[in-house]
């Protein structure tokens, strides 16, 4: 549908307000997390200005202990990624449930990247996010798929700050967007409004932040809009829209399908629009009922109203600032401890002077002098480094380990347990400590897996071959959509149809399935090689297992 001038100003008007409003409600909250990411990627930025001035030519050191940390987190997680599980539910097929798991399994696999980069900056500052698109399988294709992308800036996406009270599934709007160089901007769109004055057009936002002398903001701007439609159930159960009847009423009726009661509802629509702060640039297409921006939150929380999203990094910061410090300090002190001179007399050294005087500078490994009364040249002990900088580093780095979770165990190396047992309690310690990451993660494949499945049957509706990835993780190729005459009515059935019946998702997590096959040959392994009997009994078992 066409929209009119006067209704494209109202979407934007519209979005200018909600992307204020989402501003407003994000900001303090992007602004730690932009602080987190920046103490551990920035090259400086484990020293706060301030520090770094009153230090002017004197070292300022950094010793990053907490990329370890991070990178033991998110290895550890990347390693042992959650798996899908799709259950059919209301007039759902168990057969289709699976293709449907297969097919989401392998759009997974694709978007990998994309829960990686949203889950790392999870971990480091407590927020991430990824895109749930579709789009056309090439330019001579009338196909699409389901694709998963990487949001490399998750600070250039607002949602719906709804979402800070409610599930995240309820938020009405969410924007992505970029600040474009104008000659860029001016490029793909020539016909474009470039400055407020040359439209009729009434911001009611703040315009400064979306139209610069060099820059024009672009924006993405998903909208859930409710519809009103009218339910009817059919006389065989199913339960369709009265619009999607109304042109085949005479074939179900030849077929003694009848119309029984309605109900009418309110369907929730998702829109999208490419927007300046001056027009709409294009509306895209688009499919689904939820805003497809998905976040994935760190350890979260709420003080009274005011909510919290936090990552690995921000509460050990002041334990790796002090450990920077004093590093820092200590090797001042080591660097400015003087030399110390010998003590001579002019008898001591006559004949010698030039010897003396390049001693610091001379590779000659012999230095001689002449007895004074008896006496040879001497040197006092050089001055001893504070022990109390030292401390402060040790209880330092003890603190990151405190406030991070991550102890010596965790990361592979030596730390004060000998045993197996301990060393697993350690490394047990550390992952409880932050499963809250975990967890989080699933909530977000969750959520990705359940707009998928709202999105399959609108995006893979007609006859064709699609991938999926079975839980063994082999691919394989599966026919859906695809209409077929019974040969003892005559009449014609579709199998595979992706738009049957509801289904539900739902994440396990622990180890992969090749993970599980290696355990598993592992320990039939150790069972074989301590009693040779048992082969006979779990040897095809443990074939089976290996890959060969």
């Amino acid at each position: 549908m066409k929209r009119n001038s006067e209704q494209q100003n109202e979407i934007v008007k519209e979005a200018l307000e909600r992307f204020e409003t989402a501003s407003d409600g994000w900001s303090d909250i992007y602004e730690q997390s932009v602080a987190d990411v920046s103490f551990i990627d920035d090259d400086e930025g484990q020293w706060e200005d301030s520090v770094r001035e009153s230090r002017h030519n004197r070292p300022c050191l950094t010793f990053d202990k907490l990329s370890a940390s991070v990178d033991r987190v998110v290895g550890g997680q990347m390693a042992q990624m959650p798996s899908v599980k799709v259950r059919a539910a209301e007039e759902g097929d168990e057969d289709i449930a699976e293709v449907y798991q297969g097919l989401i399994r392998q759009i997974d696999q694709r978007g990998l990247q994309a829960f990686k980069t949203a889950f790392k900056f999870a971990v480091k500052s407590g927020w991430g996010c990824l895109l749930v698109d579709h789009d056309y399988i090439d330019d001579v294709s009338l196909d699409q798929d389901i694709i998963l992308r990487e949001i490399k800036n998750p600070f250039s996406v607002l949602l719906d700050p709804i979402i800070q009270a409610q599930h995240v599934q309820e938020a009405r709007f969410g924007f992505m967007f970029e600040d474009m160089e104008r000659k860029e901007f001016e490029r793909l769109y020539p016909d474009a409004e470039t400055y407020p004055g040359e439209s009729d057009f009434t911001s009611t936002g703040n315009m400064d932040s979306w139209v610069s002398e060099d820059f024009v903001r672009v924006a993405d701007y998903f909208r859930i809009v409710n519809e009103e439609r009218t339910l009817v159930q059919l006389s065989d159960g199913r339960v369709l829209d009265l619009e999607e009847v109304q042109p085949v009423r005479d074939e179900l009726n030849l077929q003694g399908i009848t119309l029984g009661k309605t109900r009418k509802v309110q369907k929730r629509k998702l829109e999208r629009f490419k927007i300046s702060g001056m027009e709409i640039l294009e509306e895209v297409e688009c499919v689904g009922r939820f805003i497809p921006l998905v976040p994935m939150f760190g350890k979260t929380s709420n003080i009274n109203g005011r909510y919290i999203t936090r990552g690995i990094v921000r509460k050990a910061k002041d334990a790796q600032r002090l450990y920077n410090y004093s590093r820092s300090v200590a090797v001042e002190v080591t660097a400015l401890t003087p030399k110390q001179p010998y003590f001579v007399t002019p008898a001591m050294i006559k004949g010698h002077e030039s010897k003396w005087k390049n001693m610091m500078v001379s590779n000659d490994p012999v230095l001689q002098f002449n007895f004074d009364q008896g006496q040879k040249p001497y040197r006092e002990s050089p001055a001893q480094g504070s022990p109390g900088l030292l401390q402060d580093a040790q209880f330092a780095a003890e603190d990151i380990k405190a406030t991070t979770g991550i102890f010596d165990a965790n990361i592979g190396q030596q730390g004060q347990e000998t045993s197996g047992v301990a060393i697993g309690r350690r490394q047990f310690q550390g992952e409880m400590s932050n499963f809250e990451y975990q967890d989080q993660l699933i909530d977000s494949m969750e959520l990705a897996g359940r707009i998928m499945i709202d999105m399959i049957p609108a995006v893979y509706d007609t006859e064709r071959t699609i991938r999926i990835i079975g839980e063994d993780e082999r691919e394989e190729t599966i026919s859906v959509n695809k209409t077929l005459m019974d040969a003892q009515t005559g009449t014609f059935v579709k199998t595979m149809d992706l738009n049957a019946g509801s289904y539900d998702i739902k994440i396990a997590s622990g180890p992969s399935f090749t993970t599980r096959k290696q355990e598993t040959a592992e320990q039939l392994s150790s069972m074989i090689s301590q009693n040779p009997a048992m082969s006979q009994l779990v040897g095809d078992i443990l074939f089976q297992n290996l890959d060969l």
